[in-house]
């Protein structure tokens, strides 16, 4: 092996060793680049995004899914959600059992302000954990 080589596999493992390191907050270090990546860049599709638009959308998925596939959905979704703070979980009703009616309830009332509140607010482990759920899913199609 080169010492070239050596220094890179010596880097390499001493940076992600570091990355997956817990620290406060029961994140990781990996945990909370990837939620502060994915958190800024979802502002800034908020930004540009026609909300309106975008919540008739979903409402209207959400309208035309069967309520066993809602209740599939929402069960792995509440696994990654339940640890959102109380407050945002109070204010949009966001239980084990929360209704599709309730979901449909909570777009429709929800503005740009109030997204910026629920991302800041929202934990990286969260954030990253439902970026990793989205990988797997879309590795196993």
């Amino acid at each position: 092996m080169s010492v070239r080589y050596f220094k890179y596999l010596s880097v390499t493992l001493t940076l992600s060793s570091f990355l997956w390191q817990p620290v406060p907050a029961e994140a990781t270090i990996g945990q909370t680049v990837v939620g502060k990546t994915i958190k800024t860049v979802v502002r800034g599709v908020i930004f540009t995004t026609n909300l309106v638009k975008a919540k008739k959308k979903l409402i209207g998925k959400l309208e035309n899914m069967s309520d066993e596939k809602f209740r599939a959905k929402y069960t792995k979704l509440y696994k990654l959600v339940k640890d959102l703070p109380a407050d945002i979980k109070d204010t949009y009703n966001i239980t084990s059992e929360m209704t599709k009616e309730q979901m449909i309830k909570n777009i429709g009332s929800v503005d740009k302000k109030e997204v910026y509140r629920i991302i800041r607010f929202t934990p990286d482990k969260t954030v990253s954990d439902l970026f990793h759920e989205y990988l797997r899913e879309m590795r196993s199609k």
